[in-house]
């Protein structure tokens, strides 16, 4: 009898699993359930599809039939309400159960609640799916202006997309500076900076008392101090929070996110969780808002939980990034605990570089246990994989050159990641490569001439 492979997601850990089963088994049964209309998209580029940057098309990188040519069994709108492990089986809210030999919990993260009056008003939005994303650009018609309530990368990329509409943005800041959780002080004024060269109106130690509205739409927003913000558009859920609810009472062990191991095995042993949902057993990784936002981190994971799967012996994740994306055409990344201020063992130091670049790293007992890097995705690999290794100072110097003697005529200066020409696979190339250098992609095979134009690296496809 085969093997029958559940996964319950379909974002970029829970489609990538189902892809690396379906190759390893070709016998196996594998059914994906999720809550979305759509299959598998770029969810990182929602924002593009807002702004007209992207179509629907362009936008969705599976269609229905890929799945069914690959004889995986995909289950669009069909939420699952609850695990029930000691059955070893998924129940829907209708009662209806499904029995699993192995369970993959990939449901990603969802948003924190937010429980102020006037939330039910048409034009009150939350922007986390491609759903989410079409009743955004649907309601864009009638707006002019609109109010983002709460820090995060969803509403970032939120605040650009309606930028780029023309429509005028304010955004509620709870404290004085922006996202305290996740970045640190210089990391959040050069965000806010961005933010408002842009034209977003920062309202800082501002929260909302309630949505305003008229005729059952959304009309403003009532701040705690009783100003009255005009706003058509009001968007809620930007703090996101890893899905862990359909796992509660199951005796799946849980804390901010659902524990794994190594393997990305839960306590449980047939069932196992990838991307931001999963929390390393014994990490700290996950910080005060408990949720990573890594789709980089999120795809790798998914490999890895179908090599366990599978049973198969694999190469753990090395992966400390929380936070990887762009801020109006700016690169950030936070590795790790990369906002914790120096106090008792705790010490910071900022990396040289151009004066558009911030990259600052954060040591614990002369341990690397954080970076942020903003304004380049250069070195973002390299600090990823020196933080998971908690890797001691002087390594750390010597790996990104800042303790070593200049490196050859002709090579690289500082290790930098670009993508693929052809594949879009993001690829490493580390410091004192030689530029002119052939490289071949680890995906498509594709060579790739290595460039260096003395401050940035980028590859070229290799003509013969």
């Amino acid at each position: 009898m085969s093997t029958h492979f559940v996964i319950i997601g379909n974002g970029a850990a829970g489609y990538r699993a189902a892809k690396s089963l379906r190759r390893a088994d070709s016998d196996a049964q594998v059914s994906i359930f999720t809550d979305e209309r759509h299959p598998f998209y770029l969810r990182r580029q929602l924002g593009d599809f807002i702004a007209g940057n992207l179509t629907l098309p362009e936008l969705i990188f599976q269609s229905r039939n890929a799945y069914r040519r690959e004889r995986i069994d995909l289950f669009l709108m069909t939420p699952i309400e609850r695990v029930d492990a000691d059955a070893h089986e998924v129940v829907f809210a209708s009662g209806q159960r499904v029995r699993y030999d192995r369970l993959l919990i990939a449901t990603g993260t969802q948003a924190a609640p937010f429980d102020i009056p006037g939330t039910d008003l048409a034009g009150v939005v939350a922007f986390d799916t491609l759903t989410q994303a079409q009743e955004v650009k649907r309601l864009l018609g009638d707006v002019r202006r609109a109010a983002i309530l709460g820090e995060g990368v969803v509403g970032l990329t939120l605040a650009e997309s309606l930028v780029a509409r023309g429509i005028r943005v304010t955004q509620f800041m709870q404290g004085e500076r922006f996202w305290p959780e996740m970045l640190d002080e210089r990391a959040s004024a050069l965000v806010e900076e961005i933010l408002e060269d842009a034209g977003v109106t920062l309202r800082r130690q501002a929260s909302a008392r309630a949505i305003i509205g008229a005729g059952g739409r959304a009309i403003g927003v009532e701040a705690t101090g009783g100003e009255a913000l005009p706003a058509e558009l009001v968007a809620v859920g930007c703090r996101r929070r890893p899905a862990i609810d359909l796992v509660r009472g199951s005796g799946i062990e849980v804390g901010r996110g659902i524990h794994v191991d190594a393997t990305l095995r839960t306590s449980r042993t047939d069932v196992f969780a990838a991307g931001d949902v999963a929390e390393p057993t014994g990490s700290d990784e996950f910080g005060e808002e408990g949720a990573a936002f890594c789709w980089q981190r999120a795809w790798a994971q998914g490999g890895l939980a179908a090599a366990s799967m599978l049973d198969q012996k694999a190469r753990p994740v090395l992966e400390a990034v929380r936070l990887r994306g762009a801020v109006f055409g700016h690169d950030l990344a936070v590795i790790g605990h990369g906002q914790l201020a120096p106090k008792d063992n705790v010490t910071a130091a900022e990396l040289p570089g151009p004066a558009a670049v911030y990259r600052r790293l954060v040591f614990e007992d002369g341990r690397l246990i954080g970076a942020i890097v903003f304004g380049t995705g250069e070195s973002v690999h390299e600090l990823n994989r020196l933080v998971a290794e908690r890797a001691p100072r002087g390594v750390v110097e010597a790996r990104l050159g800042l303790s070593a003697e200049a490196p050859p005529k002709g090579a690289l200066a500082d290790t930098f990641a670009s993508h693929c020409p052809i594949c879009a696979a993001e690829l490493v190339v580390y410091r004192g490569t030689q530029t002119g250098a052939v490289l071949q992609c680890s995906v498509c095979s594709t060579d790739l001439v290595v460039h260096w134009d003395g401050h940035r690296g980028w590859l070229e496809i290799g003509h013969p």
